[in-house]
């Protein structure tokens, strides 16, 4: 049975991750036309309402569903049926009445909110997409339910006719909208109205999903009063709540920080503002998407990572970080490096015809290139530190990080030289810092990393690579146009990356063990155990 179980948790973590990457791809071909369409002053608009949206997202929802995994997850393996569905309804009271509230402080003060993010023409998109939150709330409690009796595809599905209906219905209401106003702020709300659309198809399918698993409540009678309950849900919730709402408060008041500062202090107008906001907005689309790819090592690398420390073997802990570590710079920084080189004709493939969205992105993307890696190990440190047993450390540093991205954008932003381009480089500032101080705490507290080995080699094949696909794209663009010439240069960048990674050497049989399907790719690259 225990094998059977493990096996099921690995297919529910694939099943996930899956998800995860196809909803970020959904969400890049959902902005990409949505800023053809509305440009920099749609796009800062949407951005703006969207931000609030999230920060309130995460703060009514990010802890609790882990909280009802668990719980629900002990009382049924104890056999304890009443009591996990009774957990189920208290959960799903306490979230009802936070996504309520959410929702009714976003309708009650829209205007009060936007001017809040420097930007008022953002007050009907805020309350387009103020329903969210108490749907998304709804989505949360029953994904919890089912995540804590081992069932992953309802969270999955949800998540993909949520992000479907984003991009159906949002692309569709801004289009419409647009083309019988003319009027940007009302475009930009119905964009966003899609992200309410899509919710409302996740929660119905969760709801329907719900009623059509009826169980019959058998089993050992619950032992634990309501009180009791309640109690051990926000004690298991509100530090995973902490920790996830620093960064998502973080970038709520970038996005006001950017309208604010370049208009207060670095002499723009509030549509020069907006115009940069958006160009800021979108650069930040392709900059978010290799993150969300690396996030199945993160979920990878848990449980052995656990397992090593239970057994107090320390050695054991810090060989696994290695090679998650040397597997998530493999594969961040020819991300990073390609973004950078390519920035530019990235963004003329994805805004054709649009100069000025180009002229803008392009540069803020190639800065946004830095942080990638960072960004990626990030998440990957997180997860090390929480197996470790430091659950608490990543709410210390990521405030940190975040109290540096403020100060950076504050002082960055108000300088006329530098004005937009102080985002970035606080962006930089901020997961750089984060990185340094999870690595220096995971240092501490296990086998030391080898992390010259794990950096090392990526990082000269992953440059080599960035300053060939950047000669091969100058080079052809002139003969095939920008649009072939840069898919080619990708696709030689990657045959060119994975021949310098198995010349190199930069791969052990263990770090390829991580990857999907690893055992196959070790094959193919001749990569044996010994």
């Amino acid at each position: 049975m225990p094998k059977q179980q493990k096996q099921n948790f690995l297919q529910g973590a694939i099943i996930l991750s899956a998800a995860v990457a196809l909803v970020k791809v959904i969400g890049a071909v959902f902005k990409i036309p949505l800023g053809n369409l509305v440009g920099e002053e749609g796009m800062i608009i949407f951005g703006s309402a969207y931000n609030i949206y999230q920060t309130l997202f995460v703060v009514a929802t990010a802890g609790l569903p882990i909280a009802i995994s668990k719980m629900v997850s002990e009382a049924e393996t104890r056999g304890r049926f009443t009591e996990s569905r009774r957990i189920f309804k208290i959960a799903f009271a306490v979230f009802f009445s936070i996504g309520a509230a959410g929702t009714a402080f976003m309708l009650i003060f829209p205007k009060q909110l936007a001017n809040a993010m420097n930007n008022p023409d953002a007050w009907v998109a805020i309350m387009a997409v103020a329903p969210c939150v108490l749907l998304v709330s709804v989505i949360a409690s029953f994904r919890g339910f089912h995540q804590g009796r081992g069932n992953m595809y309802p969270t999955a599905i949800s998540q993909v006719f949520e992000a479907s209906g984003k991009l159906v219905f949002g692309l569709a209401f801004a289009w419409w909208l647009y083309r019988t106003t003319g009027n940007l702020i009302y475009a930009a709300a119905g964009a966003i109205g899609g992200v309410t659309v899509g919710s409302l198809l996740g929660a119905l399918y969760m709801i329907f999903k719900g009623a059509g698993e009826k169980r019959a409540d058998i089993g050992a009678a619950p032992d634990r009063s309501n009180k009791k309950i309640l109690s051990e849900l926000l004690r298991i919730a509100v530090p995973i709540t902490i920790s996830s709402s620093v960064l998502s408060l973080t970038n709520l008041i970038d996005t006001s920080q950017v309208m604010g500062r370049l208009q207060d202090a670095a002499g723009f107008s509030y549509i020069e503002a907006k115009l940069a906001g958006g160009a800021y907005v979108n650069s930040q689309t392709m900059f978010n998407l290799p993150s969300a790819f690396l996030m199945t090592l993160a979920v990878s690398v848990i449980p052995a990572i656990t397992a090593a420390m239970t057994r107090g073997d320390k050695k054991s802990a810090g060989e696994t970080i290695t090679t998650a570590l040397k597997v998530n710079a493999l594969l961040g920084l020819p991300a990073a490096a390609g973004l950078m080189a390519l920035s530019e004709p990235i963004m003329r493939m994805l805004y054709p015809g649009r100069e000025m969205a180009v002229t803008h992105s392009a540069p803020l993307l190639f800065s946004l290139g830095f942080a990638v890696p960072f960004v990626c190990l990030v998440s990957l440190t997180n997860a090390i530190l929480q197996s470790l047993g430091r659950v608490y450390t990543p709410i210390l540093t990521m405030a940190v990080g975040g109290t540096a991205k403020v100060a950076f954008n504050y002082f960055l932003l108000g300088i006329p030289e530098i004005n937009i381009f102080g985002a970035p480089a606080g962006t930089v500032a901020c997961y750089s810092l984060i990185t340094v101080l999870n690595l220096t705490v995971i240092i501490r507290v296990s086998h030391p990393p080898k992390l010259l080995r794990s950096f090392i080699k990526p990082i000269f094949s992953a440059a080599a690579m960035g300053f060939s696909v950047w000669g091969v794209q100058v080079a052809l663009s002139p003969v095939m146009g920008n649009t072939i010439s840069t898919i080619i240069a990708v696709m030689l960048g990657v045959i060119l990356y994975v021949a310098l990674v198995a010349v190199l050497r930069a791969m052990s049989y263990n770090d390829v063990l991580l990857l999907p399907k690893g055992k196959s790719i070790a094959r193919f690259l001749k990569i044996s155990e010994n």
